[in-house]
């Protein structure tokens, strides 16, 4: 088995290191190979030269930055890593590791028990750990925007939008392909297609610590999460069921 951790990162510099490090000892201790991806949106801090750097002190990981120029957004910068990852499994995590990279074990875990190809770190379950709450406005905006989620997109999951997911290759590749938003809200696009293609989704309580430095902008950000859920409805309209699996409209084509 092959796991490939893409890690996407926009300014980033000063967290990466502990990030890499603490991501790298782990995965090192368990049975797996692995792969580390970092995907650079655009930094201009320096993040690809920490990579470099790290990845220079130890050659015998495999640790890579991959870039395209520009800032495009993280649902993008995620999609990138993804569709070029070479693992059996594909787990993307913050930056920040808000969720510790251990919870790798406890999300496939849960997948194995449920016969899933995707499972999603989740908050408010009720086993979940959460060690540090985000300021106030920040936890109420988010629940605001949860149950638009619902609404709109993918009714019956809690958190869509905890950064720590786990994707089977095929999985991977089958969602995101057809993904098209760069922002925020990429989650509910990878999980509403997901669903329409017949995938299983596990999501399972995880222990969570907030991070200062959040790139999230509530306004700003919320409202066009808020748009991106309109359009996540529209561009995937077609998207039907037939047999076991989905197929795409002939007009839906990956961007990344």
């Amino acid at each position: 088995m092959h796991v490939s951790v893409i890690i996407p990162a926009y300014n980033e510099a000063v967290r990466l290191p502990t990030t890499l490090a603490a991501t790298a000892e782990y995965f090192r201790m368990r049975p797996e190979t692995f792969e580390i991806l970092v995907i650079d949106d655009g930094s201009t801090d320096g993040t690809t030269a920490v990579v470099t750097k790290y990845a220079g002190q130890h050659p015998e990981l495999s640790v890579q930055c991959l870039s395209y120029g520009g800032n495009r957004g993280k649902g993008f910068a995620v999609r990138f890593g993804m569709l070029r990852a070479g693992g059996d499994l594909r787990l993307f995590c913050d930056a920040d590791l808000a969720t510790p990279a251990e919870e790798y074990e406890v999300v496939l875990a849960a997948m194995t028990q449920a016969g899933a190809e995707i499972g999603i770190g989740s908050r408010p379950l009720r086993n979940s750990h959460l060690l540090v709450h985000q300021p106030w406005i920040r936890e109420w905006m988010g629940r605001g925007f949860n149950a638009a989620v619902q609404l709109l997109a993918v009714p019956g999951i809690a958190d869509t939008q905890c950064g720590f997911k786990l994707f089977t290759a095929p999985a991977a590749q089958e969602v995101f392909s057809r993904c098209y938003i760069d922002g925020f809200a990429f989650d509910s696009e990878a999980l509403y297609i997901a669903r329409r293609l017949g995938y299983t989704i596990a999501e399972v309580p995880i222990r969570w610590s907030h991070k200062d430095g959040s790139k999230v902008n509530m306004v700003r950000d919320g409202l066009q999460m808020l748009r991106d859920l309109m359009t996540i409805r529209w561009m995937h309209r077609t998207l039907q069921k037939t047999g076991e699996k989905a197929r795409p409209s002939s007009s839906l084509h990956p961007k990344a």
